[in-house]
């Protein structure tokens, strides 16, 4: 695909990807979008929340809602600067899949979903830009107050209708060993050997049992290890371990939680629970997502996968206080925080198209009956 479209969606993303946005600087890309989006013509808001920046919203009211955070990671993650380029159908750039993919792929569904509407079209979904989602998800639990009843929360799934989640623990555990001189290693014992030995324990909690179709296994990553020095010759006295949990959409997170400690404080280990973000699993009949597959249906002839979401995302507050959300978007979530992240231009005009359709086939124009999309229109 090489047209006006990859240049529209190619021309957006990259605008989107060099206004920086991370945690807790998100007031530059919000004011872009409060601007770029003044020709759907409905009313905005700014909400609060307990960060400097709040959360913009258009249209505000409606039932049906689409949610996408602006704020991304830094730039230099693991050491490494993530740059921005477009290479073929590929662009390269902090936050192109995590997810101004999807808020340049929205843009141009809008555009096209105005063009086709003509002027009495009523935009049938509020839209939310939320902030924080990286960090505490402070915008998505604000969020909640605008009482939506479906929503759409756009992360990378690969055009996915993730209708389940993935739960999260994190944990941050202190080893302590007894130092000694490196090259008398015998005499000490080394915190950071002790740390990785009790790596191994972990796997046999109970709540880290089975595999789900969609994500796989249950499991952890240790997202850090730090002790020791090189330029010392010392045996480690001390090792800081950080420690995310992956919870399966059945698990229980109080269980899983209450596991954690049992074992914890059975080892001897001194800990810190941070972060608990509850699973969910909704019905793969969920009327929103036979919504989007309709649309989909409608524009490209094709269904969409169901699927699951292998992260926190702003979908969990909202099924929490009993809305139906589903996860859906272009971009893989495998390559999103790398220096490498990226998306493909192609999905997201697949992406797009879809939009454009979902907006039209929930839109009633006054005194027009719903208007119907098909892929030769776009």
């Amino acid at each position: 695909m090489k047209d006006d479209r990859f240049d529209r969606l190619a021309d957006e993303l990259v605008r989107l990807i060099e206004i920086p946005s991370s945690s807790g600087n998100e007031g530059p890309i919000l004011q872009y979008l409060e601007d770029r989006l003044q020709f759907l013509g409905v009313p905005t808001e700014r909400q609060s929340t307990s960060g400097k920046n709040g959360n913009l919203i258009f249209n505000p009211g409606s039932k049906l809602l689409f949610d996408l955070h602006v704020d991304t990671v830094p730039e230099v993650m693991d050491g490494e600067r993530c740059r921005t380029c477009l290479d073929g159908d590929l662009v390269y750039g902090r936050g192109a899949a995590d997810v101004k993919g999807s808020i340049a792929s929205l843009i141009i569904a809008l555009e096209d979903y105005v063009d086709q509407s003509g002027p009495d079209y009523e935009l049938p979904v509020s839209i939310v830009f939320t902030v924080d989602e990286e960090q505490g998800g402070s915008g998505a639990y604000k969020a909640v107050d605008l009482s939506p009843e479906e929503v759409v929360v756009f992360e990378p799934t690969e055009l996915d209708i993730c209708t389940s989640e993935a739960g999260a623990i994190g944990a941050r555990l202190n080893f302590s060993g007894q130092p000694a001189h490196g090259s008398d290693f015998e005499a000490g014992k080394n915190a950071i050997s002790k740390a990785v030995d009790f790596m191994f324990k972990l796997g046999k909690l109970p709540f880290l049992a089975g595999k789900h179709p969609y994500i796989g296994e249950a499991g952890f990553n240790v997202q850090s290890l730090s002790g020791g020095s090189p330029k010392e010759l010392i045996v480690p006295g001390k090792c800081e371990m950080y420690v995310d949990f992956r919870l399966l959409p059945h698990v229980d997170h109080r269980e899983a939680e209450r596991q954690l400690r049992e074992f914890f404080e059975g080892e001897g280990i001194e800990y810190e629970i941070d972060d608990v973000s509850p699973p969910f699993m909704l019905d793969e009949d969920v009327p929103i997502a036979k919504k989007l597959n309709d649309a989909a249906s409608t524009a490209l002839g094709v269904n969409l996968r169901m699927g699951a979401f292998k992260s926190w995302s702003d979908a969990e507050p909202f099924v929490t206080a009993g809305a139906s959300a589903v996860v859906f978007g272009p971009g893989k979530l495998s390559v999103a925080h790398t220096y490498f992240e990226h998306i493909s231009v192609k999905e997201m005009d697949l992406a797009s198209k879809i939009l454009t359709a979902f907006l039209l086939n929930n839109s009633c124009p006054l005194g027009r009956e719903k208007s119907y999309i098909k892929l030769a229109d776009l």
